[in-house]
């Protein structure tokens, strides 16, 4: 966890201080426990098991943390963020938007189950090292879980295009402005 606490402090060393908030540390965000994997290549790992055929998404690690584990983990860091930031957000009342510092493994993972799959499902996500990812709500409906992708731009409900710039024009009526849409957003 201590790496991804340094990428949240490299993340607000370049925020102006009237942006920042508060920040906080949870063992749910923390890497996927590798066991007897941990400094391993998945090659290596592979050579560990069995018929050399190994995956972490169904199989999890010998000695540490199983996919059901590590479902259950973000299961609860999900409900988490939906009852204690993004409602709130998403109904008008307050700010919603959370960054998730961690790493790769589990920010796939995370995503996964954001959107309601089993990691055994073999949901094929990219993460690129100092990536960043979008979670999200389509229609700002917190109970249609999505996965954004873009997100420079969004056209609103007359079909004028509105950036999702804070401090921008937001879209009339509803549309998918920033200040409402409860975003989960990640770093890697």
């Amino acid at each position: 966890m201590q790496r991804a606490q340094q990428k949240l402090q490299l993340l607000h060393s370049h925020i102006p201080p009237s942006c920042t908030a508060a920040t906080t540390a949870t063992d749910l965000l923390k890497e996927w426990d590798y066991g007897d994997y941990e400094w391993l290549r998945s090659s290596e790992s592979w050579k560990q098991v069995p018929g050399g055929k190994w995956d972490i998404w169904t199989d999890g690690c010998l000695g540490g943390e199983s996919p059901q584990q590590v479902e259950a983990r973000c299961g609860r860091l999900i409900e988490e963020i939906k009852e204690r930031w993004h409602r709130h957000g998403l109904e008008g009342k307050g700010k919603g938007d959370v960054i998730c510092a961690a790493h790769g493994h589990l920010l796939r993972a995370f995503a996964t189950r954001w959107i309601g799959r089993r990691l055994s499902e073999g949901v094929p996500l990219v993460l690129e090292a100092g990536g960043v990812g979008t979670l999200s709500y389509g229609h700002g409906n917190i109970g249609e879980p999505a996965i954004l992708l873009g997100g420079a731009f969004v056209v609103g409900d007359e079909g004028a295009i509105a950036s999702t710039k804070r401090g921008s024009a937001s879209t009339q009526r509803g549309g998918h402005s920033p200040e409402r849409r409860g975003w989960c957003s990640w770093c890697n």
